[in-house]
């Protein structure tokens, strides 16, 4: 039995930024992580993959010297290098490829029964990110076993596909791009399925889309703000990263269609709704500009009274096709992509700390009532906006630090 002040479950990003804070408070640690350091990123990125936030707003306290202070983006080798620098850097104690199948309340704080051995803690922080587990929809299950099926987390490259063309289900940020991508680089035909949508400006106020969500969702510190300037638009890395929107697919020839909404036989069935989900999606987007401007007049943020916002979104609907129906014999589909994001999953955690839905009942990322911190769930957020939480590295050392914070308090206590 070992015995640690604090154990991290989460060799990620968010879990080394946890543990230089607590570095810096001098509190004894361990990192356990399931897989390798930084498995999701070594791993789980497909080999195009650029990372959604430009370079300036990547945080990783004691390092940020090292990261290029410009509106570019980093692919995914580049982001790799430069965790695996950090993770040099704060040299954490951690275990690799250890499981853990339960934690629960023990008299000197918390037992962890892992493949590895039982550790015990006074402190837990979950540092697994937002969402961890590929998420399939019940509908993938009523496919037919002919249809070579696969995760966002398991693409790599068109390589992979089996013949015939490809169905995307996603309207985020990966089922975008990767239309983008397979159309471009095979010419097969490419169906995009789309469900309800809460886009971002692009850009807004000169300044990168996803910072305001951040901003937004009660995330504020970090490096002073870079605006856009005419010349980065001139730059290829920036311009073909800003325009990985529902535009550019429908300029490129990805068909649009709406959610798929059941399977009979070798017809994949889409609402008719589509339509109504993009409206929705627009004016979802002017409020999401409403809500900025108040936000900038509450915390007096100084930004540009303008936009250099040239890359509109919005589709051209007098250009979409209505298809409501796909056989997957006459249109020779081969292969269906869910960009369907990720789940929580909590269950090896035995502790009072859940609701009905399997969530935790937290407040600004820690438990209401044990000495448990979930790293990167998120502030208080505008309820207004559906999508409002920390997205991509600006917020992660802000995360970090609220969360050792915590942890600090409740010592004190």
């Amino acid at each position: 039995m070992r015995y640690f002040n604090t154990i991290v479950v989460g060799g990620g990003p968010s879990g080394i930024t946890c543990s230089y804070h607590l570095k810096m408070n001098n509190i004894e640690h361990l990192i356990i992580e399931k897989g390798e350091m930084l498995q999701t990123w070594k791993y789980e990125r497909w080999d195009s993959f650029y990372l959604v936030t430009p370079n300036w707003m990547t945080n990783l306290p004691g390092l940020n010297h090292e990261i290029p202070y410009n509106n570019e983006y980093m692919s995914k080798d580049e982001i790799l290098r430069v965790f695996e620098c950090y993770l040099n850097f704060v040299c954490p104690n951690y275990m690799e490829n250890t499981n853990i199948g339960r934690i629960s309340k023990c008299e000197e704080g918390y037992l962890l029964e892992t493949d590895q051995g039982k550790f015990m803690a006074k402190h837990i922080i979950i540092a697994t990110g937002m969402y961890n587990n590929p998420f399939f929809p019940g509908i993938s299950e009523k496919i037919p076993k002919n249809i070579f099926q696969m995760h966002s987390s398991d693409y790599r490259n068109p390589d992979q596909l089996k013949p015939g063309n490809v169905v995307v289900v996603g309207s985020g940020w990966s089922g975008v791009q990767i239309a983008l991508e397979l159309r471009k680089l095979t010419g097969r035909d490419i169906y995009l399925s789309i469900g309800s949508m809460t886009p971002l400006p692009t850009v807004y106020r000169n300044v990168n889309g996803v910072y305001w969500l951040n901003r937004l969702s009660g995330f504020k510190k970090g490096k002073a703000i870079l605006s856009y300037h005419l010349d980065d638009f001139k730059n290829d890395n920036i311009a073909n990263k800003l325009n990985q929107n529902l535009k550019q697919c429908q300029m490129k020839g990805v068909q649009i269609l709406g959610r798929m909404n059941d399977v009979e036989e070798e017809i994949l069935i889409f609402s008719d709704s589509l339509l109504k989900s993009i409206e929705d999606a627009d004016d979802y987007l002017d409020q999401v500009k409403i809500r900025i401007e108040e936000h900038i007049a509450k915390e007096k943020v100084e930004v540009s009274s303008g936009t250099l916002d040239h890359y509109n979104n919005r589709l051209d609907l007098d250009l979409l096709n209505r298809i409501t129906e796909l056989d997957l014999d006459r249109n020779k589909i081969g292969n269906i992509i869910w960009c369907t994001g990720f789940k929580r999953d909590y269950s090896w955690i035995d502790l009072p700390i859940f609701n009905e839905k399997g969530l935790p009942k937290v407040e600004d990322g820690e438990s209401i009532s044990e000495n448990i911190y979930f790293c990167s769930l998120g502030l208080k957020v505008d309820n207004k906006l559906k999508s409002a939480f920390g997205v991509g590295l600006f917020a992660i050392n802000e995360s970090a630090e609220r969360t050792v914070q915590m942890l600090l308090d409740n010592t004190m206590k």
